[in-house]
């Protein structure tokens, strides 16, 4: 889960010569590179939905877990993918294997626990592949790998509302079903396989929304990062750049009339800052450390915006679309 502007800050430390230790403040700085991923803009796109959907679908000890076994999951992409960039360097398998046996762990608790969880490992199973096979080719700046991990966060957005304490129910005429592991009691999502192996209850409406504003809006992020590192200077990137923001701001002006002026607005200024900082940087660089702390803000802007207004764009979207 990195992001372009993290990517180029950290591309020194993937499969680079070790700093040779000075003492025990440069062994601490060496255990920290080791072990703790240090892209704050790759912390904040892998826990934003994850987080958001924990609070709109209302806490609950299976969410909570979720969001740990995802950071988890984090910090063995992203320590797992420096080992197979390095093609297996020695040094940087103790934090890889360390965060496997973490995730693996509280995945199975889970698992034990919500056994409805099932129906999502294919989808994480290819996505992982998919993640390891760019990390080995060393092509994680790719647009598919980039594809891939928006993908993966913005899903357990949808994953954890399913779970969420106001879905704590049975599903319509399942009141009776049996409330064993794999029985429908108290939410079809979490633990039941008797209505079928994608039920509605998986799939609530309020999830959907906010999953998707998280991944137009993240891969809006990933295409502009890009104007501003990887494809700096190319025109076509640009206009990429400012078709999908313009994209997003049309539909904000669709739902002014039904959700308000703060979905619009948000877009308003996810395309300012997609139009003009990648125009300032034609003319003298900017510094990928700005650059992350700029997608830092508009992924809090964007998280405020749906823990916020979650149940207002979804009624809004679903009545444009005529659902």
């Amino acid at each position: 889960m990195h992001t372009e502007a993290d990517k180029g800050k950290a591309a020194g430390s993937n499969g680079s010569r070790p700093a040779k230790p000075t003492g025990t403040g440069s062994k601490g700085r060496q255990w920290r590179r080791l072990w703790i991923p240090d892209q704050i803009g790759g912390w904040a796109m892998a826990l934003m939905p994850v987080l958001a959907g924990l609070l709109i679908g209302g806490p609950t000890w299976r969410g909570l877990l979720l969001m740990v076994a995802w950071a988890f999951c984090y910090c063995f992409e992203f320590t797992g993918s420096r080992w197979m960039v390095s093609h297996r360097a020695a040094r940087f398998a103790p934090p890889a294997l360390g965060y496997a046996l973490l995730t693996a762990v509280t995945g199975l608790i889970l698992l034990v626990g919500t056994p409805g969880l099932l129906r999502w490992a294919p989808l994480y199973l290819v996505l992982g592949v998919l993640s390891f096979a760019a990390a080995w080719m060393r092509a994680e700046r790719s647009w598919w790998n980039d594809t891939v991990v928006v993908i993966a966060a913005c899903t357990l957005c949808l994953i954890a509302v399913s779970l969420g304490s106001r879905f704590q129910k049975p599903g319509p005429g399942l009141e009776g079903a049996n409330a064993g592991y794999f029985g429908c009691q108290p939410n079809p999502a979490v633990d039941c396989f008797a209505s079928g192996f994608l039920p509605s209850a998986a799939l609530p409406s309020i999830g959907v929304v906010s999953a998707a504003v998280f991944a137009v809006t993240q891969f809006g992020s990933v295409i502009f990062v890009k104007t501003m590192i990887r494809e700096r200077g190319k025109t076509w990137c640009y206009l990429l750049s400012l078709a999908w923001n313009l994209a997003l701001c049309l539909i904000g002006v669709a739902m002014v009339h039904t959700a308000g002026w703060w979905p619009l607005l948000t877009a308003l200024v996810l395309l300012v800052r997609a139009a003009l900082l990648p125009a300032i940087s034609r003319r003298r660089r900017i510094p990928i450390l700005y650059v992350g702390l700029v997608e830092c803000a508009t992924s809090l802007l964007v998280f405020i915006l749906v823990i916020a207004q979650a149940d207002t764009m979804t009624a809004s979207l679903t009545g444009l679309l005529g659902a």
